[in-house]
């Protein structure tokens, strides 16, 4: 597999990869139908292999895939298939390994979150001139691996299969999903912050934060902020999940006794989504903000701190 990035256009690391899912998914199957446990393996044996396991994942995703490659050594359809085998590993380890009653020790189980984590930050933590130049493919990885996130941190009613590894792999991955999405909003204002100042420049005006939407980020940049904003507003989760959220005891408990608990990730973020209040894009207005507050059902408070935010930046300029 170590073969992807020198040898991009060889056999040996599609087979590989392909061999390396089969095995996974064959082992993955037979912990789930015996509870998570292996009777035929001892338990110090089975911790070394989730170890190299979580190896694996950790140097092919983050070192090999979603990454740009030579423009001349692949065909238009060779990429194709091997961005859907890139996928394919994804989706083994987002909807197969780390959704199954399986063995592996917590800090295994929190390796293999962080490393979908750190492949959704490629898009976000590139400076701007960088991500123009960041292929399709790329950002379509990242993006994938965000959404990945979301759907271990997620919770249903109907969620028949929800397990021990489920309930610990959720209060992980929505504790990481948090900062990510924290970062996001931040970096996203930063950055249109960012290019009004170099707009201020040749205006001369003494706020660049006046100009911050006036010139477009890249649209990789935009979809990824969109796509949190929508799946921020959707996401559902568990009760115990929420308990693990940095929110203060008392606020906590209040919405845990009124069973508020499954949106308090919105909570978290308010601060956040305040601020984004002085971008000039059109999704981002004040309406979505609301409808955070409504599904809270923690309307005036919320109301009052945005609009708060609306007065200290003088929203009544980016109407």
């Amino acid at each position: 597999m170590r073969t992807r990035r020198d040898s991009p256009d060889a056999a040996l690391w599609r087979l590989a990869v392909e061999g390396f899912n089969r095995i996974i998914v064959d082992d993955t199957c037979k912990l789930a139908a015996n509870y998570g446990i292996d009777p035929s393996i001892s338990r110090l044996a089975r911790i070394r292999i989730w170890k190299e396991i979580a190896d694996v994942y950790e140097i092919f995703l983050v070192g090999y895939c979603g990454r740009a490659l030579p423009s001349n050594s692949l065909s238009a359809l060779e990429l194709k298939a091997d961005e859907s085998l890139e996928m394919s590993i994804l989706d083994i380890l987002g909807d197969k390994i780390l959704k199954s009653q399986i063995d592996a020790p917590l800090d295994i189980l929190q390796r293999l979150v962080t490393t979908l984590d750190r492949c959704a930050s490629r898009t976000c933590s590139l400076p701007i001139e960088t991500v123009e130049l960041m292929p399709s493919h790329c950002s379509r990885f990242s993006l994938t691996c965000l959404h990945k996130l979301f759907s271990l941190s997620s919770f249903s009613n109907e969620d028949g299969d929800w397990n021990m590894t489920r309930s610990e792999v959720s209060k992980t991955s929505t504790m990481i999903l948090v900062s990510r999405c924290e970062y996001i909003l931040k970096k996203f204002l930063s950055d249109e912050i960012d290019l009004g100042a170099r707009l201020h420049q040749f205006n001369g005006n003494s706020d660049p934060t006046l100009y911050a939407g006036e010139c477009p980020l890249p649209p990789a940049r935009v979809e990824e902020i969109i796509f949190v904003l929508q799946e921020l507003a959707h996401l559902v989760i568990h009760l115990d999940t929420a308990s693990v959220l940095p929110l203060h005891p008392h606020l906590m408990g209040g919405i845990l006794e009124e069973n508020r608990g499954r949106r308090s990730h919105l909570l978290v973020l308010f601060p956040s989504f305040c601020e984004l209040v002085i971008s000039r894009i059109v999704f981002l207005s004040c309406e979505p903000l609301l409808v955070y507050a409504e599904k809270l059902e923690l309307e005036g408070w919320c109301k009052y701190y945005l609009y708060s935010s609306l007065k200290n930046w003088d929203c009544r300029s980016l109407a």
